[in-house]
Protein backbone atom coordinates (compact mmCIF):
# COMPACT_ATOMS: atom_id res chain seq x y z
CA UNK A 1 0.00 0.00 0.00
CA UNK A 2 1.11 3.62 -0.99
CA UNK A 3 0.92 6.86 1.97
CA UNK A 4 -1.12 8.20 -1.27
CA UNK A 5 -4.15 5.33 -0.54
CA UNK A 6 -3.39 5.44 3.25
CA UNK A 7 -5.97 8.36 3.36
CA UNK A 8 -9.07 6.61 1.96
CA UNK A 9 -8.66 4.37 5.03
CA UNK A 10 -8.30 7.53 7.58
CA UNK A 11 -11.13 9.62 6.00
CA UNK A 12 -13.28 10.10 9.20
CA UNK A 13 -9.97 11.20 10.70
CA UNK A 14 -9.15 13.72 7.97
CA UNK A 15 -13.23 14.97 8.21
CA UNK A 16 -12.57 15.59 11.41
CA UNK A 17 -9.48 17.33 11.38
CA UNK A 18 -10.66 19.37 8.48
CA UNK A 19 -13.99 20.37 10.46
CA UNK A 20 -12.11 21.02 13.79
CA UNK A 21 -9.65 23.41 11.84
CA UNK A 22 -12.60 25.27 9.93
CA UNK A 23 -13.72 25.85 13.34
CA UNK A 24 -10.18 26.82 14.90
CA UNK A 25 -10.50 29.27 11.64
CA UNK A 26 -13.73 30.38 12.50
CA UNK A 27 -12.82 31.26 16.01
CA UNK A 28 -9.66 32.98 15.44
CA UNK A 29 -11.28 35.46 12.78
CA UNK A 30 -14.38 36.47 14.29
CA UNK A 31 -11.64 37.26 17.74
CA UNK A 32 -10.15 39.60 15.35
CA UNK A 33 -6.92 37.42 14.86
CA UNK A 34 -4.75 38.86 12.03
CA UNK A 35 -4.94 36.92 8.72
CA UNK A 36 -1.43 36.34 8.58
CA UNK A 37 -1.77 34.19 11.89
CA UNK A 38 -4.70 32.33 10.99
CA UNK A 39 -2.54 31.02 7.63
CA UNK A 40 0.20 30.44 9.80
CA UNK A 41 -1.58 28.03 12.46
CA UNK A 42 -3.82 26.74 9.53
CA UNK A 43 0.11 25.60 7.26
CA UNK A 44 1.95 24.44 10.96
CA UNK A 45 -1.64 22.23 12.17
CA UNK A 46 -2.09 20.75 8.85
CA UNK A 47 1.79 20.21 8.41
CA UNK A 48 1.56 18.35 12.19
CA UNK A 49 -1.69 16.41 11.24
CA UNK A 50 0.41 15.05 7.63
CA UNK A 51 3.30 13.97 9.83
CA UNK A 52 0.89 12.25 11.88
CA UNK A 53 -0.84 10.47 9.10
CA UNK A 54 2.67 9.71 7.48
CA UNK A 55 4.49 8.31 10.93
CA UNK A 56 0.75 6.37 11.28
CA UNK A 57 0.94 5.15 7.94
CA UNK A 58 4.56 3.62 8.35
CA UNK A 59 3.68 2.24 11.68
CA UNK A 60 0.72 0.27 10.15
CA UNK A 61 2.47 -0.93 7.19
CA UNK A 62 5.38 -2.58 9.54
CA UNK A 63 3.07 -4.35 11.24
CA UNK A 64 0.84 -5.40 8.17
CA UNK A 65 4.19 -6.53 6.91
CA UNK A 66 4.86 -8.45 10.52
CA UNK A 67 1.62 -10.37 10.02
CA UNK A 68 2.95 -10.99 6.48
CA UNK A 69 5.85 -12.90 7.15
CA UNK A 70 4.62 -14.45 9.95
CA UNK A 71 1.69 -16.11 7.89
CA UNK A 72 4.26 -16.88 5.13
CA UNK A 73 6.63 -18.63 7.44
CA UNK A 74 3.96 -21.17 9.22
CA UNK A 75 3.52 -24.24 7.41
CA UNK A 76 0.08 -24.42 8.80
CA UNK A 77 -1.42 -21.18 7.82
CA UNK A 78 -4.71 -22.07 9.75
CA UNK A 79 -2.73 -21.48 12.59
CA UNK A 80 -2.66 -17.89 11.93
CA UNK A 81 -5.24 -16.74 14.27
CA UNK A 82 -3.44 -18.53 17.34
CA UNK A 83 -0.33 -16.18 16.64
CA UNK A 84 -1.76 -13.03 15.41
CA UNK A 85 -1.66 -10.05 18.56
CA UNK A 86 -4.67 -8.79 19.39
CA UNK A 87 -5.81 -5.80 18.08
CA UNK A 88 -7.00 -2.65 20.20
CA UNK A 89 -9.44 -0.53 18.09
CA UNK A 90 -13.50 -2.13 17.93
CA UNK A 91 -13.39 -2.81 14.85
CA UNK A 92 -10.76 -4.92 14.21
CA UNK A 93 -11.30 -6.73 17.77
CA UNK A 94 -14.92 -8.04 16.20
CA UNK A 95 -12.59 -9.11 12.69
CA UNK A 96 -9.83 -11.11 14.78
CA UNK A 97 -12.67 -12.75 16.78
CA UNK A 98 -14.79 -13.81 13.90
CA UNK A 99 -10.70 -15.04 12.35
CA UNK A 100 -10.12 -16.89 15.15
CA UNK A 101 -13.76 -18.65 15.37
CA UNK A 102 -13.23 -19.77 11.83
CA UNK A 103 -9.85 -20.29 12.13
CA UNK A 104 -11.18 -23.15 14.99
CA UNK A 105 -13.85 -24.38 13.09
CA UNK A 106 -11.98 -25.21 10.01
CA UNK A 107 -9.01 -26.92 12.82
CA UNK A 108 -11.99 -28.83 14.11
CA UNK A 109 -12.98 -30.26 10.74
CA UNK A 110 -9.67 -31.05 9.49
CA UNK A 111 -8.90 -33.03 12.99
CA UNK A 112 -11.92 -34.64 12.35
CA UNK A 113 -10.90 -35.70 8.97
CA UNK A 114 -7.42 -36.69 9.97
CA UNK A 115 -9.14 -39.18 12.45
CA UNK A 116 -11.53 -40.31 9.87
CA UNK A 117 -8.80 -40.81 7.67
CA UNK A 118 -6.71 -42.48 10.44
CA UNK A 119 -9.35 -45.01 10.77
CA UNK A 120 -9.77 -46.14 7.12
CA UNK A 121 -6.78 -46.47 6.59
CA UNK A 122 -6.06 -48.77 9.78
CA UNK A 123 -8.95 -50.99 8.17
CA UNK A 124 -7.79 -51.17 4.78
CA UNK A 125 -4.22 -52.10 5.78
CA UNK A 126 -5.81 -54.79 8.76
CA UNK A 127 -8.48 -55.94 5.50
CA UNK A 128 -4.81 -56.47 3.45
CA UNK A 129 -3.21 -58.53 5.56
CA UNK A 130 -6.50 -60.62 6.63
CA UNK A 131 -7.19 -61.12 2.96
CA UNK A 132 -3.63 -61.93 1.88
CA UNK A 133 -3.68 -65.20 4.04
CA UNK A 134 -6.63 -67.30 1.91
CA UNK A 135 -5.04 -65.74 -1.53
CA UNK A 136 -1.80 -67.39 -0.38
CA UNK A 137 -3.96 -70.45 0.30
CA UNK A 138 -5.57 -70.65 -2.94
CA UNK A 139 -2.39 -69.67 -4.75
CA UNK A 140 -0.23 -72.52 -3.19
CA UNK A 141 -3.42 -74.80 -3.89
CA UNK A 142 -3.29 -73.89 -7.53
CA UNK A 143 0.60 -74.38 -7.62
CA UNK A 144 0.07 -78.05 -6.30
CA UNK A 145 -2.70 -78.71 -9.12
CA UNK A 146 -0.20 -77.20 -11.33
CA UNK A 147 -3.50 -74.75 -12.57
CA UNK A 148 -1.31 -72.32 -13.29
CA UNK A 149 -4.22 -69.97 -15.06
CA UNK A 150 -6.31 -69.62 -11.88
CA UNK A 151 -2.49 -69.39 -10.00
CA UNK A 152 -2.03 -66.37 -12.29
CA UNK A 153 -5.43 -64.65 -11.06
CA UNK A 154 -4.61 -65.18 -7.50
CA UNK A 155 -0.82 -64.03 -8.01
CA UNK A 156 -3.07 -60.83 -9.85
CA UNK A 157 -5.58 -60.09 -6.55
CA UNK A 158 -2.70 -60.61 -4.31
CA UNK A 159 -0.27 -58.05 -6.21
CA UNK A 160 -3.75 -55.59 -6.11
CA UNK A 161 -3.75 -56.38 -2.74
CA UNK A 162 -0.36 -55.19 -2.11
CA UNK A 163 -0.70 -52.43 -3.77
CA UNK A 164 -3.45 -51.23 -1.97
CA UNK A 165 -1.57 -51.91 1.35
CA UNK A 166 1.55 -49.88 0.10
CA UNK A 167 -0.88 -47.02 -1.19
CA UNK A 168 -2.68 -47.04 1.95
CA UNK A 169 1.14 -46.53 3.64
CA UNK A 170 2.35 -44.49 1.51
CA UNK A 171 0.91 -41.31 3.09
CA UNK A 172 3.10 -42.03 6.15
CA UNK A 173 6.22 -44.67 5.66
CA UNK A 174 8.18 -43.55 8.44
CA UNK A 175 5.81 -45.33 10.28
CA UNK A 176 7.12 -48.57 8.24
CA UNK A 177 10.99 -47.98 7.57
CA UNK A 178 13.49 -50.22 8.65
CA UNK A 179 16.39 -49.15 7.23
CA UNK A 180 19.64 -51.53 6.94
CA UNK A 181 22.34 -53.35 5.07
CA UNK A 182 20.82 -54.21 1.70
CA UNK A 183 22.51 -56.67 -0.82
CA UNK A 184 20.85 -55.00 -3.88
CA UNK A 185 21.59 -58.76 -5.72
CA UNK A 186 19.66 -60.89 -3.01
CA UNK A 187 16.73 -58.05 -3.72
CA UNK A 188 16.84 -58.04 -7.69
CA UNK A 189 17.01 -61.95 -6.87
CA UNK A 190 13.95 -62.24 -4.77
CA UNK A 191 11.72 -59.91 -6.94
CA UNK A 192 12.76 -62.40 -10.12
CA UNK A 193 12.01 -65.56 -8.32
CA UNK A 194 8.65 -63.84 -7.12
CA UNK A 195 7.59 -63.62 -10.94
CA UNK A 196 9.60 -66.78 -12.31
CA UNK A 197 6.40 -68.26 -13.51
CA UNK A 198 5.60 -65.31 -15.76
CA UNK A 199 9.40 -64.95 -17.32
CA UNK A 200 8.92 -68.59 -17.78
CA UNK A 201 5.47 -68.70 -19.57
CA UNK A 202 6.57 -65.73 -22.06
CA UNK A 203 10.42 -67.67 -22.55
CA UNK A 204 12.25 -64.24 -21.17
CA UNK A 205 16.37 -64.42 -21.17
CA UNK A 206 17.49 -62.77 -18.36
CA UNK A 207 20.86 -60.86 -18.21
CA UNK A 208 21.93 -59.63 -14.85
CA UNK A 209 25.16 -57.72 -13.69
CA UNK A 210 25.03 -56.19 -10.59
CA UNK A 211 28.54 -57.29 -8.84
CA UNK A 212 27.84 -57.41 -4.82
CA UNK A 213 26.65 -53.37 -4.51
CA UNK A 214 25.73 -52.88 -0.77
CA UNK A 215 22.97 -49.72 0.26
CA UNK A 216 21.14 -48.75 3.08
CA UNK A 217 17.71 -48.80 2.53
CA UNK A 218 14.16 -50.66 3.20
CA UNK A 219 14.43 -54.30 1.76
CA UNK A 220 10.50 -54.37 1.61
CA UNK A 221 9.96 -50.86 0.30
CA UNK A 222 13.04 -51.63 -2.50
CA UNK A 223 11.23 -54.99 -2.80
CA UNK A 224 7.92 -53.69 -4.08
CA UNK A 225 9.45 -50.84 -5.80
CA UNK A 226 11.77 -53.33 -8.26
CA UNK A 227 8.65 -55.91 -7.93
CA UNK A 228 6.64 -52.74 -9.94
CA UNK A 229 8.91 -52.03 -12.19
CA UNK A 230 9.59 -55.56 -13.72
CA UNK A 231 5.81 -56.50 -13.59
CA UNK A 232 5.32 -53.36 -15.74
CA UNK A 233 8.12 -55.08 -18.38
CA UNK A 234 6.68 -58.39 -18.50
CA UNK A 235 3.22 -56.73 -18.90
CA UNK A 236 5.36 -55.03 -22.83
CA UNK A 237 7.37 -57.51 -23.74
CA UNK A 238 6.24 -58.05 -27.63
CA UNK A 239 9.26 -59.13 -29.02
CA UNK A 240 9.70 -63.15 -29.99
CA UNK A 241 13.21 -62.96 -28.32
CA UNK A 242 12.39 -61.25 -25.07
CA UNK A 243 15.30 -60.21 -23.15
CA UNK A 244 14.93 -58.56 -19.06
CA UNK A 245 18.28 -56.56 -18.36
CA UNK A 246 19.51 -55.51 -15.04
CA UNK A 247 22.24 -53.98 -14.48
CA UNK A 248 24.56 -51.75 -11.85
CA UNK A 249 26.18 -48.57 -12.95
CA UNK A 250 28.64 -47.41 -10.36
CA UNK A 251 30.14 -43.77 -9.86
CA UNK A 252 31.98 -42.16 -7.21
CA UNK A 253 28.87 -40.77 -5.32
CA UNK A 254 26.00 -42.98 -6.25
CA UNK A 255 25.07 -46.43 -7.84
CA UNK A 256 22.16 -46.71 -10.13
CA UNK A 257 20.47 -49.89 -10.57
CA UNK A 258 19.28 -50.54 -14.49
CA UNK A 259 15.76 -52.53 -15.41
CA UNK A 260 15.29 -52.37 -19.00
CA UNK A 261 13.24 -54.55 -21.32
CA UNK A 262 12.98 -55.14 -24.95
CA UNK A 263 9.38 -54.80 -25.51
CA UNK A 264 7.48 -52.13 -26.92
CA UNK A 265 8.89 -49.43 -25.32
CA UNK A 266 7.03 -45.87 -24.38
CA UNK A 267 6.31 -43.23 -26.80
CA UNK A 268 7.63 -40.42 -26.20
CA UNK A 269 4.70 -38.23 -25.50
CA UNK A 270 4.11 -40.74 -22.82
CA UNK A 271 7.21 -40.80 -21.65
CA UNK A 272 7.14 -37.47 -19.02
CA UNK A 273 3.77 -38.72 -17.76
CA UNK A 274 4.59 -42.53 -17.06
CA UNK A 275 4.71 -41.90 -13.48
CA UNK A 276 1.65 -39.84 -12.93
CA UNK A 277 -1.35 -41.25 -10.69
CA UNK A 278 -3.70 -43.29 -13.32
CA UNK A 279 -1.77 -42.60 -16.04
CA UNK A 280 -1.97 -45.63 -18.46
CA UNK A 281 -0.89 -44.39 -21.75
CA UNK A 282 -1.74 -44.20 -25.16
CA UNK A 283 -2.19 -47.68 -25.66
CA UNK A 284 -5.71 -48.33 -24.51
CA UNK A 285 -5.30 -51.70 -25.60
CA UNK A 286 -3.72 -52.75 -22.79
CA UNK A 287 -6.68 -53.36 -20.50
CA UNK A 288 -4.82 -54.28 -17.38
CA UNK A 289 -2.81 -51.19 -16.64
CA UNK A 290 -4.07 -49.34 -13.68
CA UNK A 291 -1.90 -46.46 -13.81
CA UNK A 292 -0.54 -46.94 -10.05
CA UNK A 293 2.35 -49.60 -10.20
CA UNK A 294 5.21 -47.13 -11.55
CA UNK A 295 3.22 -44.04 -9.29
CA UNK A 296 3.84 -45.77 -6.15
CA UNK A 297 7.10 -46.79 -7.34
CA UNK A 298 8.37 -43.20 -7.62
CA UNK A 299 6.54 -41.96 -4.43
CA UNK A 300 7.94 -44.69 -2.32
CA UNK A 301 11.15 -44.08 -4.14
CA UNK A 302 11.48 -40.12 -3.17
CA UNK A 303 10.23 -41.31 0.97
CA UNK A 304 13.27 -43.61 0.85
CA UNK A 305 15.44 -40.71 -0.96
CA UNK A 306 15.79 -42.44 -4.19
CA UNK A 307 15.57 -41.33 -7.51
CA UNK A 308 12.98 -42.82 -10.29
CA UNK A 309 14.18 -41.71 -13.86
CA UNK A 310 12.95 -44.15 -17.47
CA UNK A 311 14.44 -43.41 -20.64
CA UNK A 312 12.90 -45.38 -23.88
CA UNK A 313 13.18 -45.69 -27.29
CA UNK A 314 9.30 -46.62 -29.07
CA UNK A 315 9.36 -50.14 -30.52
CA UNK A 316 12.97 -50.71 -29.14
CA UNK A 317 13.48 -50.55 -25.06
CA UNK A 318 12.13 -49.29 -22.03
CA UNK A 319 14.30 -48.60 -19.16
CA UNK A 320 13.87 -47.37 -15.23
CA UNK A 321 16.95 -45.94 -13.65
CA UNK A 322 17.08 -46.49 -9.52
CA UNK A 323 19.37 -44.44 -8.36
CA UNK A 324 20.73 -44.31 -4.94
CA UNK A 325 22.50 -40.91 -3.87
CA UNK A 326 25.78 -41.05 -1.85
CA UNK A 327 24.77 -41.62 1.98
CA UNK A 328 22.43 -44.79 1.19
CA UNK A 329 25.72 -46.31 -0.14
CA UNK A 330 28.19 -48.18 1.62
CA UNK A 331 30.65 -49.96 -0.17
CA UNK A 332 30.87 -51.60 -4.35
CA UNK A 333 33.28 -54.06 -3.35
CA UNK A 334 33.31 -57.92 -2.81
CA UNK A 335 34.51 -57.29 0.99
CA UNK A 336 31.30 -56.62 2.18
CA UNK A 337 29.04 -59.51 1.81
Amino acid sequence: MKFLEYPEERIYDIIYYILFLFLIIFILAASGTKGFYIFLFSAVSTGAFLLFLFFSFRRTEKESERIISLADSLEETYYISEVLPRPKNLQDRAMYYALRKACRAMNNRLAAQEQSHQEYQEYIETFAHEIKIPISALSLAFDNENNFTLKKETDRISRLVEQMLYYARSENPENDYFIRKTSLDEVVHSVILKYRHYLIEQSVKLNIDINNVIVYTDIKWLTFILSQIVQNSIKYFDKPEKVLSVRAMIRSSSVTLIIEDNGCGIPSADLPRIFEKGFTGSNRSRATATGMGLYLARKLALRLGLHLTAESAEGEYARILVSFPKGTVHRFDDTNL
